[in-house]
C-alpha cells in the first residue's frame, strides 16, 4: 500500500498527536510505503533523515506552511501514485474533499477530541467552528473515521457521522523504548508518585496535590514528581506551599524525551486525575498516551475516569479509575497502591503484558492496515 499521512502536529512539535503521526508513520512504514506531509520547522533535516518513511515539509512560515497543504496534498497524491490518504486531524480533510472531484483518491480521518468540539476561546477555535458544515461534508465522504477511543466516537456520531463509518482504534506505545528496570520496589526508600502532562487545568494536578495532603495527615508522604511546563505552574506552586508539600513535591519541567523513559520505570505509580472543565471544550483527554507510557513501564496507574481515559487504563487490570473531582477519592486509591506493594506489582505487571500484547504501535498500525486496505 502507497499510503499519504498527513498531519499538521508533527516533530519537532510536541503533543499526543504528533507523537502518534509520528509512531503510526513508522510502524505502517515496515510493511507499507509511506509519505508523510508535514509542517515546515527549524533545523528538521537531521530528524527527516533518520526516519524510516518519506517525509515532505512545507515552508516553516505559518502563512504560507497553510496555503501550501492545499498545493501539496493533490500534487503528492499524484507524483507518487498514492492510494490512500490518512489525515491524523480533521482540518487537512477538507483539502482531500475539496480535491476529491478531480482526484477522487479514497482518504480516512483520524479523530483524537477536542479539535473536533466548537467553541469560540481563541480565534484559532472560531475559525475552525465556521467550517462545521464543511467539515461534516468532509467526514461523510471519508471511507473511515479512525476515533482513538469510544468516548471520541461518541463526539464524532454526534456530529450527524454515520455510525458505520466508524472504527475506533486507539493510540499505542512504544513497548521496547517504555519498559521496566531492574526491581526498584523494595526495601524502605520513599516511594515516587509521577504525572507528565502539560500542566493545564484539566490534567488534574490540583486535585493530586489535594490528595497528597489527605495521605500526609494519614502519614503517607511519598515523593510527587511533576514532569511538564504550562499556564498552571504558578497556581501549582502556590498549593504546594500553602498545602505545606515543598519537601514532597517536585517540579521538574521540561524533560527531554530521551530521559523520559527511565522518569517513568523509576517510579512506584502514574497518576494522572484528568477531569472535563465545564464551558472548556479545549480541554479534553481524548485518550491519554502517557497512561500507556506508564503501563509499558510496569507502573500501576490511578486516572481520572473522564473522556476517553477508560480505553487507555483497564480499571483494576491496569489501574485504578477514580473521580477526578474528588480529592478524598484519588487519596483512596493512591493509599491502596501505596500500602499494598502485591497489588502495585500485579497492576504494573498485567499493563506490561496487556500493552505487548494489543497496544504497541505495531498493533495499531495493523489494525489501521487491514481496515485501509479492505476499501481499497
Amino acid at each position: 500500500m502507497n499510503l499519504l499521512i498527513v498531519g499538521t502536529d508533527f516533530p519537532p512539535f510536541s503533543g499526543g498527536i504528533s507523537t502518534y503521526t509520528n509512531e503510526l508513520a513508522n510502524a505502517l512504514s515496515k510493511t507499507d510505503q509511506i509519505t508523510v506531509l508535514a509542517p515546515g520547522a527549524l533545523n528538521t533535516k537531521s530528524f527527516d533523515l533518520e526516519c524510516s518513511y518519506r517525509i515532505i515539509r512545507t515552508p516553516p512560515i505559518p502563512i504560507l506552511r497553510s496555503t501550501a497543504f492545499f498545493i501539496y496534498i493533490p500534487y503528492l497524491t499524484w507524483r507518487y501514485h498514492i492510494d490512500a490518504v490518512l489525515h491524523t486531524v480533521w482540518p487537512t480533510a477538507l483539502i482531500s474533499h475539496l480535491w476529491y472531484f478531480l482526484i477522487p483518491t479514497p482518504y480516512f480521518v483520524s479523530v483524537h477530541a477536542s479539535e473536533i468540539l466548537d467553541d469560540k476561546r481563541t480565534l484559532h477555535r472560531r475559525l475552525k467552528s465556521y467550517l462545521k458544515d464543511w467539515r461534516v461534508a468532509a467526514l461523510q465522504k471519508a471511507k473511515v473515521i479512525f476515533p482513538v477511543s469510544n468516548y471520541t466516537a461518541g463526539l464524532v456520531i454526534s456530529q450527524g457521522i454515520d455510525r458505520e463509518k466508524i472504527q475506533v482504534i486507539s493510540n499505542g506505545v512504544n513497548p521496547q523504548r517504555f519498559k521496566p528496570i531492574s526491581s526498584h520496589h523494595t526495601g524502605n526508600k520513599q516511594k515516587k508518585m509521577l504525572t507528565v502532562a502539560r500542566l493545564d487545568l484539566h490534567k488534574g494536578h490540583d486535585r493530586v496535590l489535594e490528595a497528597l495532603a489527605i495521605l500526609k495527615n494519614q502519614g503517607l508522604t511519598p515523593q510527587y514528581i511533576i514532569v511538564g511546563k504550562g499556564e498552571e505552574e504558578i497556581r501549582l506552586r502556590k498549593m504546594v506551599k500553602n498545602l505545606g508539600l515543598e519537601s514532597q513535591v517536585t517540579f521538574a519541567g521540561y524533560v527531554s524525551e530521551s530521559q523520559l523513559p527511565e522518569m517513568y520505570a523509576d517510579s512506584d505509580i502514574f497518576v494522572m486525575a484528568s477531569r472535563e472543565i465545564p464551558g472548556r471544550l479545549d480541554l479534553i483527554e481524548g485518550f491519554g498516551i502517557s497512561f500507556l507510557e506508564a503501563s509499558a513501564s510496569g507502573v500501576p496507574v490511578v486516572a481520572g475516569r473522564s473522556g476517553g481515559v477508560s480505553d487507555a487504563v483497564l480499571h483494576e487490570k491496569t489501574g485504578l479509575l477514580v473521580n477526578p473531582d474528588d480529592p478524598m477519592d484519588i487519596a483512596q486509591a493512591l493509599q491502596k497502591l501505596l500500602e499494598n506493594p502485591d497489588l502495585a506489582s500485579q497492576l504494573g505487571n498485567e499493563g506490561r503484558k496487556w500493552v505487548e500484547k494489543e497496544m504497541s504501535w505495531e498493533c495499531v498500525a495493523e489494525r489501521l492496515r487491514n481496515t485501509i486496505k479492505n476499501l481499497l
